[in-house]
C-alpha cells in the first residue's frame, strides 16, 4: 500500500512509504531499472522493450501525472 507522509523541507514536501517503509530514490531506481530489464527480457531488441517503459516514465514525469490518456497510449 502507497501512502504519503508530511515531510520537513517545505510546506508541500510528501515522504512516500510503502508498507510502511519510506522508500529512496536509490530503491525507485533499482525498481524501475528492474522493470526495464523485464520489458527486455518479454520484448527483446529490436522490439522497443525497457525503452517502451522508459518512454512512458519520462512522458509521466514530464506531464507530472499518470492520467488515462496515457495509460491508454501504452496500453496500460
Amino acid at each position: 500500500m502507497i501512502k504519503l507522509r508530511k515531510g520537513r523541507k517545505h510546506p508541500d514536501d510528501r515522504i512516500v512509504l510503502i508498507n510502511g517503509h519510506q522508500i529512496t530514490y536509490k530503491e525507485l531506481a533499482k525498481i524501475c531499472v528492474i522493470f526495464a530489464k523485464n520489458e527486455d527480457n518479454i520484448y527483446p531488441p529490436p522490439a522497443q522493450g525497457g525503452q517502451y517503459f522508459v518512454d512512458f516514465m519520462t512522458e509521466c514525469m514530464n506531464k507530472r501525472c499518470v492520467d488515462d490518456e496515457i495509460m491508454k497510449k501504452y496500453k496500460l
